[in-house]
C-alpha cells in the first residue's frame, strides 16, 4: 500500500472505507458519495495519486488481506475468500494467481 501522506484528504476517506470494507466491497458510487464527490471524480483522484483505478485498488487490498490471513491462519480458503469479499471460490483462486502468480492453495503450502 502506497504512503498516502499529503495526498487528498478526500482520497484518505476512500482508501480507508475500502480498508474497513473487505469482506463486503462499497460500491464504487457508494465510496464516492462517502467523499462528497461523483464516480468519475473519484476515479480521476485515484489516477493522479495511486496510478491507478479504485477498482483495481481495492481488489488489490483485498487480496493482500486474503494473503496474509492464508499465511498467517489455518482458515480454510473458502473462509479467507469469504473474508475478503469474495462470493465465488473460482473467482477468488483466479484474481490470487493473477495477483500473486500462484494460486491460494500453493501459497498455503509454502507457508506452513
Amino acid at each position: 500500500e502506497r504512503d498516502l501522506t499529503g495526498k487528498s484528504e478526500k482520497l484518505r476517506r476512500i482508501v480507508e472505507l475500502m480498508a474497513d470494507h473487505l469482506d463486503e466491497p462499497l460500491s464504487a458510487v457508494q465510496l464516492a458519495k462517502s467523499a462528497g464527490l461523483s464516480v468519475r471524480q473519484v476515479e480521476r483522484l485515484f489516477l493522479r495519486h495511486l496510478t491507478v483505478t479504485p477498482g483495481r485498488y481495492y481488489m488489490r487490498l483485498r487480496l493482500e488481506r486474503a494473503r496474509e490471513l492464508l499465511r498467517q491462519t489455518n482458515m480454510p480458503i473458502l473462509d479467507v475468500a469469504i473474508a475478503t469479499g469474495f462470493t465465488s471460490h473460482s473467482y477468488f483462486a483466479q484474481s490470487y494467481r493473477l495477483q500473486f502468480g500462484r494460486p491460494p492453495s500453493e501459497e498455503r503450502r509454502t507457508t506452513y
